[in-house]
């Protein structure tokens, strides 16, 4: 049983994965890592490794060292980079269409007619 945490039963966060995606890879990865988390050689070598889960607090600081969402580091880094751009293609939409209706011609004004 793990030291700490719930004993993993398959992937549920992309650590290691992530850390390649933002540049931590190689020797001195894991160092690196525990340096920008504090967590201890242990902690970051069982969460490396999969044989410790993640709690909201290590979630958390992982995001924060990577610069990216907690969530997604709950998602393969090419599925969150597709989500991430998902999101800003539909922000684009949006945008362009305030623009259009800011720029457009207002609709005539209603005339009502008598008695109403």
């Amino acid at each position: 049983m793990s030291r700490r945490g719930i004993p993993k039963r398959g992937p549920s966060w992309y650590l290691p994965e992530w850390m390649a995606v933002c540049g931590l890879s190689g020797h001195g990865a894991q160092a690196k890592m525990m340096a920008l988390t504090g967590w201890s050689r242990a902690t970051m070598s069982q969460l490396y490794n999969g044989k410790q889960d993640f709690s909201p607090d290590i979630l958390r600081q992982a995001a924060e060292a990577l610069h990216v969402e907690p969530y997604e580091l709950l998602m393969m880094p090419d599925r969150a980079m597709r989500l991430r751009q998902a999101v800003a293609d539909a922000e684009r939409i949006v945008r362009i269409a305030r623009e259009a209706k800011a720029v457009s011609v207002p609709a005539p004004e209603k005339k009502f007619a008598k008695g109403e």
